[in-house]
């Protein structure tokens, strides 16, 4: 049993350096993430729509109504068709729906924290939560085009940065539990 745990911290502090690592690389090469990121993204698009396409016509005697679902296939072979021809667009449009769900986050929050005003701890942070996300948004919104370029490779390589950051200190309670248990 030990071994095992053992074992899984040493998975742990690695995926956690190498998260860092390409985190790092992502926020130094945001506007190339941001890029990629739009591209891999259509592609997906492309092929869900195919599959769609292609499921619906196989099933179409099992599926209420074929037809909706293949023009719901081409729809979304043709939007992520021209997202692969058009990835600046597609990098607005991803930074446009980030700044609404950052938005819409902060109403959350600040309703949040109407709700709970006689528990003080969890007020002050639902405000400030609802501060940084509505803040967020404006910043976002306010840089547009511009943000577009760096704004989803930035969000993703902070992700990476803070996911290393969670697996190495879950590698540091492994290793304490593992010193006690010794």
């Amino acid at each position: 049993m030990l071994n095992v745990i053992k074992r899984t911290g040493d998975i742990l502090l690695s995926e956690g350096i190498f998260l860092i690592i390409i985190g790092a690389i992502m926020l130094y090469l945001s506007q190339s993430t941001t890029i990629i990121l739009a591209f891999l993204l259509s592609i997906g698009l492309s092929f869900i729509g195919i599959y769609r396409i292609i499921n619906s016509i196989i099933a179409r005697k099992e599926i209420a109504s074929p037809f909706l679902s293949i023009m719901s296939g081409l729809l979304l072979l043709v939007i992520g068709l021209y997202l692969v021809f058009h990835p600046l667009f597609n990098t607005l449009v991803l930074t446009v729906a980030a700044a609404l769900y950052f938005l819409l986050e902060s109403i959350s929050s600040f309703s949040t924290a109407v709700t709970v005003k006689g528990f003080k701890q969890i007020f002050w942070v639902a405000l400030f939560t609802g501060i940084v996300q509505l803040l967020l948004s404006i910043i976002i919104l306010i840089g547009l085009p511009y943000s577009a370029l760096w704004f989803v490779g930035m969000l993703v390589g902070i992700n990476f940065i803070f996911a290393g950051i969670k697996n190495i200190s879950d590698y540091s309670y492994l290793k304490q539990l593992l010193s006690k248990a010794c």
